[in-house]
């Protein structure tokens, strides 16, 4: 009886074993499949010229585009450079903020100055809870983090 149970159990174990593998075996890409890079994050906002204003005026991020061109904006396209081409973009979108979603991690923008920066988003209104040497976290107007990452300073060469 007990070598009819683990022969059961090895049966099933196998059968899942082999279910899974093909479950998540998938064809390798083709050139004209392969992702060329990641371009960004969207983020859904409450008041979409608010946002716009605190990531442009604050942050100092430039738009890139809007959508649509002409009438009334849904969306804006923000990177360091305004080439929607070239940037990392942060692209808000006119939408509902619904309780959790800004919990999804963190926007991570790398700067040369942490404290500066974090100084500068708490003097627009948007107080971080604690300002430090380094590395901050600050809030857009929707509550979505921001690490405003400062880079380690390079060791002195021995």
């Amino acid at each position: 009886m007990k070598l009819r149970i683990i022969a059961l159990a090895l049966a099933v174990a196998s059968l899942g074993a082999t279910a899974l593998a093909q479950t998540t075996s998938t064809p390798a890409l083709q050139d004209a499949e392969k992702p060329i890079r990641v371009s960004g994050l969207g983020i859904k906002v409450s008041d979409l010229e608010r946002s716009k204003s605190f990531y442009t005026e604050v942050l100092g991020l430039k738009v890139g585009a809007r959508v649509p061109a002409q009438g009334e904006a849904v969306e804006y396209l923000l990177g360091l450079t305004g080439d929607i081409r070239a940037d990392t973009l942060i692209v808000i979108r006119k939408g509902e903020v619904k309780p959790g979603m800004t919990e999804f991690g963190n926007i991570v923008i790398v700067v040369p100055n942490g404290r500066a920066m974090a100084e500068r988003v708490a003097a627009a209104g948007y107080k971080p809870a604690k300002i430090v040497d380094g590395t901050n976290i600050v809030t857009d107007p929707d509550g979505y983090k921001i690490e405003l990452y400062q880079r380690p300073a390079p060791k002195p060469a021995p």
